[in-house]
């Protein structure tokens, strides 16, 4: 009876049901992307290959002709894929535990990329210069070394977008040291187009125009695995129509999208409206420990991207 009068004190189960509600989406997580029964096993599950794809993107080997890489350059924009780089800054993580303690359940399964081979090539070449913005309004460059991270040990993420769709791409995810460095917008942009066989690319980002100089000598310290082979493929750069107003003259021709071909009506804004759907987590993702944190933003990252697939079938009605 005392159990039942509020007499009786009741165990704390707040930490075991949150540690159940990680293992159920990491168990959903396998089992929608078919490797919850695999006979190989799920330690077996490759980097990536959680993610949710969109059937609109062009994908070579599955929704795109057995003939498409035969195209002429200049009909080779239907099978163009549109690459969105963008970081958000609210997206935060105060030093609370370390990778040791609290280590995420899937190692670069979903969005995020694997968080050991990233820290590790940031630390080798954490002595590297980054050359300063000649262009203006590009604080979040300029201030990359100064921007105050007392306490945080993430300033926020930096992600790899579908420009087109506004999917997040497997593996193109990754946290932030010091502001939107290069060196990781660099990485991220490798790692969610690694073994990828795409003859055109079109790069938007709103610092394209700074970001892009020295992009393939800086690639040369990449590994293999991540490099692009540039010289069989058509890349070219553009700065999103609502941040290209900021820029100086010249990139208001260089970069935009209404003076080259191929490109439609997009406006490469798409990572800006993904952020309304993930800034309300952003209060609670703080306070986590790095692989709660990441296993929290795959999920809903997945669940953004299979909404989108989910609904596509109503959408083109």
């Amino acid at each position: 009876m005392l159990q039942h009068s509020g007499l009786h004190e009741q165990k704390d189960r707040y930490e075991s049901f949150m540690r159940m509600v990680r293992e159920w989406r990491h168990l959903k997580m396998l089992k929608r992307s078919g490797h919850g029964h695999d006979s190989t096993g799920a330690a077996a599950t490759t980097e990536g290959s959680c993610a949710v794809l969109y059937p609109a993107c062009p994908q070579p080997g599955k929704n795109l002709p057995s003939d498409w890489k035969e195209a002429p350059s200049e009909n080779q924009w239907p099978y163009a894929m549109f690459i969105a780089i963008d970081t958000n800054f609210r997206l935060k993580r105060k030093m609370v535990s370390d990778d040791d303690s609290d280590p995420s359940l899937s190692r670069g399964w979903g969005y995020f990329v694997e968080e050991g081979p990233y820290k590790e090539f940031i630390k080798e070449m954490a002595d590297v210069i980054q050359e300063k913005s000649t262009c203006s309004s590009h604080s979040a460059v300029n201030m990359a070394d100064t921007k105050s991270n007392h306490g945080l040990a993430a300033t926020g993420v930096g992600t790899i977008d579908c420009a087109r769709h506004n999917m997040k791409l497997a593996t193109g995810v990754g946290d932030l040291q010091k502001g939107e460095k290069y060196l990781n917008m660099d990485y991220l942009l490798f790692s969610a187009l690694r073994g990828s066989t795409y003859k055109s690319l079109n790069i938007l980002y709103n610092i394209a125009c700074q970001w892009h100089k020295n992009l393939w000598d800086r690639m040369s310290a990449f590994p293999l695995s991540m490099r692009l082979q540039v010289v069989d493929m058509t890349i070219r750069f553009f700065v999103p129509k609502f941040h290209l107003p900021a820029h100086v003259a010249k990139c208001h021709t260089v970069f935009s999208f209404n003076f080259l071909p191929g490109v439609g009506r997009t406006d490469g804004e798409a990572p800006e409206r993904g952020w309304a759907n993930i800034n309300p987590v952003a209060s609670s993702t703080k306070e986590m420990g790095p692989g709660a944190r990441r296993d929290t933003l795959d999920d809903h990252f997945g669940d953004w991207n299979w909404k989108k697939v989910a609904a596509l079938g109503t959408r083109m009605q």
